[in-house]
């Protein structure tokens, strides 16, 4: 069973393997994967990156700006997404946990497997 989230996660990142290579600066958000992340106040180490992919973002989430009177989508129409295996410490069971990030702005959790 796959639970839906959309939480701001606190995530540190670092170049984990040769997959997370080439995917944009290091100061870009989401640009290498995800190493842990903080998730209602729970530390979660990441013991594996099972895929990533890129995504469009639900087309009502996206960010608008006037100008010249009419509106115009910004580029943050599309996230990064991680699916990991992670736990929250040694004698916890892992689970399968999918972490998005948006360009330029911050971390979620998305999807937790069950």
């Amino acid at each position: 069973m796959v639970r839906r989230y959309e939480e701001t996660i606190e995530v540190r990142e670092g170049a984990r393997d040769d997959l997370t290579l080439g995917l944009g600066g290091a100061e870009d958000v989401g640009a290498v994967g995800p190493e842990a992340f903080v998730w209602r106040g729970r530390l979660y180490v990441v013991r594996a990156v099972l895929d990533r992919w890129q995504e469009r973002r639900p087309w009502w989430r996206d960010a608008r700006e006037r100008d010249g009177g009419s509106d115009v989508l910004t580029d943050a129409r599309e996230r990064q997404v991680w699916r990991v295996e992670a736990s929250a410490g040694r004698l916890c069971g892992v689970g399968v946990y999918d972490l998005g990030a948006d360009h330029g702005s911050q971390w979620r959790l998305l999807r937790v497997a069950d």
